[in-house]
């Protein structure tokens, strides 16, 4: 595996852990560095750090401060 990628994987404890408990993702990076992008969106994916979830997040937020102002009026 290239150096760049194990310094990228090695930096971030997420990707780290997800890399740890996925060791498929070891054949793959040794073969072809270009599967990082893959293997970032499955991370990604997993421990929902995808744009969408972070807006479904904040809408849920909303929800449920929303939901408490109605049950105090």
């Amino acid at each position: 595996m290239e150096y760049f990628l194990q310094q990228k994987l090695l930096e971030d404890k997420k990707f780290k852990k997800y890399f740890e408990e996925n060791t498929n993702y070891v054949k793959y990076l040794n073969r072809d560095p270009e599967y990082y992008k893959e293997f970032m969106h499955e991370m990604k994916k997993v421990y929902q750090e995808r744009p969408t979830d972070k807006l479904n997040d904040a809408i849920n937020t909303i929800n449920v401060v929303s939901s408490i102002i109605d049950t105090l009026k």
